[in-house]
């Protein structure tokens, strides 16, 4: 219940920004590495596919988004993740690519809840975990409203006991946007 009552309050800004904002909606996916960092027990880092959804707003320089984030077959002893966050970011002007194609560069940071499913030689659990990180990456406008969306994010766990882990994300994403109703 604490976890939907901040996620309500986070998204508070959408509501003040929705009339001079252009709305947006994306999916995304890629590749992801966790690594188990707690005291008992560590690991290597492992490699699975990661796919993902995102909705919100963007003014001139900037972008705030609610997104999750799903991460299945990663390996051992981190087998699986989902991740819902809200990320706030700061994009760049335009700048010219080759020809008429123009990008944007974002950098920004993400805050949010993550689950991991964990099998160790000790236990199987899922454990709840708040999360924190950064991503950046470049946006390629396309017509027609789309665009592609190339990015690393990583972000960490942090739980006052048991299980924390790190994870970093290549990704590619198609946004489309559209304007306030």
């Amino acid at each position: 219940m604490k976890f939907l009552s901040a996620l309500l309050l986070l998204s508070l800004p959408f509501s003040l920004l929705a009339e001079d904002s252009e709305w947006f909606i994306g999916i995304d996916g890629g590749a992801t590495s966790t690594q188990l960092t707690n005291s008992t027990t560590g690991s290597d880092n492992t490699f699975g596919p990661e796919y993902g959804l995102k909705v919100g707003l963007r003014e001139k320089n900037s972008r705030i988004y609610l997104g999750y984030t799903a991460a299945d077959s990663i390996g051992q002893p981190v087998n699986k993740t989902q991740t819902s966050y809200l990320a706030l970011e700061g994009v760049s002007d335009e700048f010219k690519v080759v020809a008429k194609s123009t990008a944007k560069f974002f950098l920004g940071v993400r805050l949010g809840a993550s689950i991991a499913d964990v099998n160790t030689d000790v236990n199987n659990t899922s454990t709840a975990a708040f999360m924190g990180g950064f991503q950046t990456g470049l946006i390629f406008l396309l017509p027609a409203d789309f665009e592609i969306e190339l990015a690393y994010r990583h972000y960490w766990t942090f739980k006052e006991s048991g299980t924390d882990f790190n994870a970093g994300s290549a990704y590619g994403g198609l946004n489309y946007k559209f304007y306030a109703f």
